[in-house]
């Protein structure tokens, strides 16, 4: 059984934007990425970069956010389309889909 080295206080704090990314990535490796679960994540991991781009924030976060989208568009195309297609069916009009994620679809329309 690991021990566990960290302040215990620490479980019970808000995540991070950086956690989200961090849940993401380690779902991804072990392939436990469904694709309601990748909408939700993403959603508002989306939102929360969106809200702090005025502030100060750490650009490595949105690098790790396109990774992410990049790393799943590869590994799982089919479930990014998915994730897209609901993200579409469930938008408001402040929640379209993020044009980055399909930066060759853009391309294309020219």
């Amino acid at each position: 059984m690991p021990i566990i080295k960290s302040n215990h206080k620490d479980l019970f704090r808000t995540p991070a934007t950086e956690d989200k990314l961090n849940l993401v990535q380690l779902l991804l490796n072990v392939q436990e990425l469904s694709v309601n679960l990748s909408l939700s994540l993403l959603k508002i991991i989306h939102r929360e970069l969106i809200n702090n781009q005025n502030q100060n924030h750490n650009h490595s976060l949105f690098k790790r956010y396109a990774e992410a989208i990049e790393s799943m568009r590869y590994h799982n195309a089919d479930m990014l389309q998915l994730v897209v297609a609901a993200w579409k069916f469930h938008q408001s009009p402040s929640t379209a889909t993020p044009a980055e994620w399909f930066p060759d679809d853009q391309l294309s329309d020219k």
